[in-house]
């Protein structure tokens, strides 16, 4: 989180319950442009969590004021609500959505390459991959068959990184 104005601000980031398997948010210290006083507090209640954010309130500067650290943990989606205080306190101003997906780096040597597409390959057309491998991987929407449709799920990471 961070400003271009040097004046005080709360906010919130709120995540409802259904998404809590598949990632967490973890808070780190406040930056010093918050301020002095800045803190970070992390509530929960029925069905959603909350991260509260404050700054100081006389020595806030421009710049970065709060990093939070966001880990997936399973395959699924995982929606943050933001909340700025000045705009509301009762509705997110908009969300910040993140989509865990499988790894396309079957062999995990931190890219994904011709060495994970030859794995893909040496499954292609199989038809009975099942939990928990998948065919190595291979069968990345996990329909159970390595196809046209996991070769396309593949194609979209070629050459990323991974770490």
């Amino acid at each position: 989180v961070s400003s271009d104005t040097n004046e005080p601000w709360s906010g919130d980031l709120g995540t409802e319950e259904a998404c809590w398997p598949y990632g967490i948010l973890t808070p780190r210290d406040p930056l010093p442009a918050a301020g002095e006083l800045a803190d970070i507090y992390e509530q929960e209640e029925t069905g959603i969590k909350w991260i509260n954010f404050y700054t100081g309130s006389h020595d806030v500067e421009t710049g970065d004021w709060f990093i939070i650290d966001y880990n997936a943990v399973d395959i699924g989606d995982f929606n943050i609500g933001f909340y700025d205080h000045d705009i509301s306190w009762d509705d997110p101003n908009y969300y910040i959505c993140f989509s865990n997906v499988r790894t396309r780096d079957l062999n995990n040597d931190y890219i994904v390459n011709f060495i994970d597409y030859g794995i893909l390959t040496s499954y292609w057309l199989e038809t009975n991959c099942e939990a928990p491998s998948w065919c190595e991987g291979s069968d990345l929407d996990i329909d159970g068959n390595v196809d046209i449709n996991d070769l396309m799920l593949f194609c979209e990471f070629w050459l990323e990184r991974t770490k």
